[in-house]
């Protein structure tokens, strides 16, 4: 299969979806796709429209680059995205072909505008922070791959952010509640997309992309090495590369981007 993922990025009539593009890691795949690829990409996100660094990006890929907006705490918003994925397979090619990448980028640790940090303990944490936390890490993917499993192609590739955190096994320090338990729920989500999907050959993993130098992590990155601090356009490479290496008996993992397996 992963020989699959290449030779269907490689061809014009491919489509890879990317939620959370405007920024980050997700731009970075965005741009990573469109320079190592030869198929469409569509790049959905709150703001999609508004980013200049998408733009930069249609500049240079008129005929391959797409737009659509999307809220993933929305479920309207969504089913717009989904129809807008499947305009854009079905006008942009003639051929009516399906989604060959699914990446779930879209996810929230913090949030400047309100001073939301993770919780360090118990007793810091605030229903209605974990409720968006989770909405947005693990009900959106879901809610997602649920309005475009339709369109996925026989072989399809779905990759869900997730993170080290997320591991169950892994937590021997506690804290960051609300970002642990969604990440740990995405992981759960993507063994069900990959065992309901199977049938259709089609690959769902969760990646742990490193600590990337994006927004993201920007307050947390002070007790970071300076070589375990990656930059976007190194991670997008990598979890592509990861991505392009899976079979199907992957299926259903965890995968740092290196490629190494993580305990659930």
């Amino acid at each position: 299969m992963g020989v699959g993922l290449t030779t269907a990025l490689a061809s014009p009539a491919s489509t890879s979806v990317i939620v959370g593009a405007s920024r980050g890691i997700g731009l970075a795949l965005v741009s990573a796709l469109l320079h190592r690829g030869r198929g469409r990409v569509v790049a959905t996100g709150r703001k999609a429209s508004e980013s200049e660094a998408l733009a930069a990006l249609r500049e240079q890929w008129p005929d391959r680059l797409h737009y659509s907006q999307v809220d993933v705490t929305d479920a309207e918003s969504i089913r717009e995205m989904a129809g807008n994925v499947k305009r854009i397979c079905t006008t942009s090619a003639g051929d009516g072909s399906g989604v060959d990448l699914l990446m779930n980028v879209a996810g929230v640790l913090h949030d400047p505008e309100t001073g939301m940090m993770p919780e360090r303990s118990l007793q810091s944490v605030d229903s209605q922070h974990m409720a968006r936390v989770l909405q947005i890490n693990a009900i959106g993917p879901v809610l997602v791959t649920q309005a475009l499993q339709d369109l996925l192609a026989r072989g399809a590739v779905i990759g869900n952010l997730s993170a080290r955190v997320g591991s169950i096994g892994d937590n021997r320090l506690g804290g960051w509640w609300s970002y642990r338990m969604s990440k740990a729920a995405l992981n759960q989500a993507t063994r069900n997309m990959a065992n309901e999907l199977r049938r259709r050959e089609v690959i769902a993993v969760s990646l742990h992309p490193g600590t990337t130098d994006t927004g993201l992590s920007e307050p947390f990155q002070k007790n970071v090495r300076p070589e375990k601090l990656f930059t976007a356009e190194f991670t997008a490479g990598a979890l592509l590369d990861v991505l392009e290496g899976l079979s199907l008996e992957d299926s259903g993992g965890f995968f740092a981007y290196d490629g190494s397996p993580i305990e659930f």
